[in-house]
C-alpha cells in the first residue's frame, strides 16, 4: 500500500500505518480514525497462517461511527462502493473495486472482529451475502408492515403455524387443504 496517502475527510491528514493484527497492516487517519487495508494484503494474511487471528476486542461496547455520504479512495480518488456488513441498520464497510481497498469508519474493524467476522471478509463483500442481506431487509420490513396492519398476536400466530407446518411431511398437501374453498 502506498505509505504516502492522505485520508479523504475534510482534515485530509496523510495516514499512518496501523497493525490489525499480527502480520497485518492498514493505515489510519489520526483525525477520523477512519482505516484504509488493502484486501491483497488481507488475503496474504489469511493465507499465511490459519491460526492467526486479529488483536482480541475486549466485550466493551463498541461504538461505531458510519459515516453516510460516499467516500473517495485515499489511493485512486475513485468513488467507493458502500457494503453492508448486516441484515439491521449497523454499519457498512466502503470498498474501492480498482484497488480493492476496504475503508472501516471508526469502530468498525473492531466491529467485525468481536463479531467473530475478520476472517470472513471475501465472503462478506460477495454478491451472495450482499444478496442475502437485502433479502432479510425486505423481509424485516415486510413483517414489520404486516405487524403493524394486523398485530403482533396475528403474526405471532402465523409464524407459530409456519413453523407447525414446516415440521410436517405432506407440508404442500396441508396447505393446498387451507387454500381450498
Amino acid at each position: 500500500m502506498n505509505a504516502n496517502l492522505k485520508c479523504s475527510c475534510p482534515a485530509h491528514l496523510p495516514m499512518r500505518p496501523v497493525a490489525l493484527a499480527e502480520g497485518l497492516l492498514a493505515v489510519q487517519c489520526d483525525d477520523c480514525h477512519g482505516m484504509l487495508m488493502d484486501m491483497d494484503d488481507w488475503r496474504a494474511w489469511k493465507a499465511g497462517d490459519a491460526s492467526r487471528v486479529p488483536h482480541a476486542v475486549d466485550d466493551e461496547v463498541i461504538e461505531v461511527f458510519d459515516a453516510t455520504a460516499v467516500r473517495h479512495c485515499p489511493e485512486c480518488e475513485r468513488l467507493m462502493q458502500r457494503l453492508r456488513m448486516s441484515a439491521g441498520p449497523d454499519f457498512r464497510v466502503d470498498r474501492c473495486v480498482a484497488c480493492q481497498n476496504l475503508w472501516f469508519d471508526q469502530g468498525e474493524w473492531r466491529a467485525i472482529v468481536s463479531r467473530g467476522l475478520a476472517g470472513r471478509l471475501d465472503e462478506m463483500l460477495s454478491d451472495g451475502w450482499q444478496r442475502r442481506l437485502q433479502t432479510e431487509v425486505v423481509r424485516e420490513a415486510r413483517v414489520a408492515a404486516l405487524r403493524r396492519r394486523y398485530g403482533d398476536v396475528c403474526i405471532d400466530e402465523l409464524d407459530r403455524i409456519r413453523a407447525w407446518l414446516d415440521t410436517q411431511p405432506h407440508r404442500d398437501e396441508l396447505l393446498a387443504l387451507l387454500r381450498a374453498d
